[in-house]
């Protein structure tokens, strides 16, 4: 399988979790997810729909980076934003990119680093959440002051936090599975 579509089937998990966990934590903790009773019915869902978009930008993200590392990445370049323009590959037609010396460059760069792009997707998560549902509600409410109270009250909800917490484990496992080599 290829990481983009581990990146797809990490994705469809993590709303899946998330759904779940909203759900759970609602009932056990005996409240709504959006406590707010005129903020509407698609608030929540389009905080989730948020989130959803970034941990999958975030896998597909290091897809692409894992696989031109591995000089496993698509020929078109520069229409991708993980794939810069100036990281051209050498082809038989068209030489690689130079060194000063115009040396071919020793190595390629490592991929980033598990922790740091978890860590970097959850706390996207919590800030597109947060931002989503404030400025959502402050639509709904048609009041500026509605968004700095939604944002106050909802930055440390259970169901931001739990949010943010699934979408780190869910890039450290997809990204930690994308990586292993099947045996064949």
């Amino acid at each position: 399988m290829t990481r983009a579509v581990f990146a797809l089937m990490g994705t469809v998990l993590y709303a899946a979790l998330v759904i779940t966990s909203a759900g759970f934590e609602s009932l056990l903790l005996d409240r709504d997810v959006i406590a707010e009773r005129d903020a509407g019915t698609l608030l929540g869902p389009s905080m989730v729909a948020a989130a959803v978009l970034v941990v999958l930008l975030s896998l597909l993200r290091s897809a692409a980076l894992a696989d031109s590392v591995e000089g496993r990445a698509p020929e078109v370049r520069g229409t991708f934003p993980a794939q810069p323009a100036s990281e051209v590959r050498a082809t038989p037609s068209r030489p690689g990119p130079r060194g000063p010396g115009g040396e071919a460059p020793a190595s390629r760069p490592a991929p980033p680093r598990l922790p740091t792009t978890a860590l970097l997707t959850a706390l996207l998560v919590w800030v597109v959440m947060v931002v989503t549902g404030s400025v959502g509600y402050g639509l709904v409410r048609d009041d500026l002051v509605a968004v700095a109270l939604f944002a106050g009250s909802h930055a440390l909800s259970p169901f931001v936090l739990g949010s943010a917490a699934w979408a780190a484990l869910v890039v450290v496992g997809t990204v930690a599975l994308s990586r292993v080599q099947p045996a064949t």
